[in-house]
């Protein structure tokens, strides 16, 4: 899982903002994709990401932005108009240990924004309830060492979330 920023050339970057030297998109904002993939059109939808312990730990706010899916992953973007203000630079829940003027490139001169990427071999499963889809997901991250971690996506309303998942036939 993937678990980060992507920039306007398309280049993907971890909660760190440390390059992860891949590419998301092409020069030409074109997605890049394995041999005989192809990724849904946008559907808009909110997405927000916990890690699953025994106290549950909100890594991504709830953000409105666009979801993508193909046979292999989920790709969910954050709107480049969602709040990001000086005591809280991205809406992800994590201590930023970057300096100020790196965050503000990334998201004002770079046309940045968050990205959860998710394999179709990750997730675990899904429910539905009140208006929601969550993916349960199995994962490992930058956070949690060796061991896989657990996390759970929320992707609302339930009508979008279920068209974009569509392509991943959970």
């Amino acid at each position: 899982m993937l678990l980060g920023f992507l920039d306007g050339t398309g280049r993907a970057y971890d909660l760190t903002f440390g390059t992860l030297k891949r590419r998301l998109r092409d020069a030409e904002g074109q997605w890049e994709l394995d041999p005989g993939e192809s990724l849904s059109a946008g559907v808009s939808v909110e997405a927000a990401l916990f890690l699953t312990t025994p106290r549950p730990h909100l890594l991504l706010r709830p953000t409105s932005g666009t979801a993508h899916a193909s046979d292999r992953r989920l790709v969910f973007l954050a709107a480049r108009d969602v709040d990001r203000t000086p005591e809280e630079p991205t809406r992800f829940n994590v201590g930023i240990h970057a300096p100020p003027t790196a965050v503000e490139h990334l998201f004002q001169e770079r046309g940045g924004c968050e990205v959860v990427e998710v394999p179709r071999n990750e997730i675990r499963n899904t429910v539905e309830a009140r208006g929601e889809m969550t993916l349960e997901v199995e994962a490992r991250w930058m956070g949690g060492g060796n061991a896989p971690a657990q996390f759970s996506l929320v992707l609302r309303p339930l009508a979008p979330a279920r068209r974009v998942l569509e392509p991943l036939h959970l």
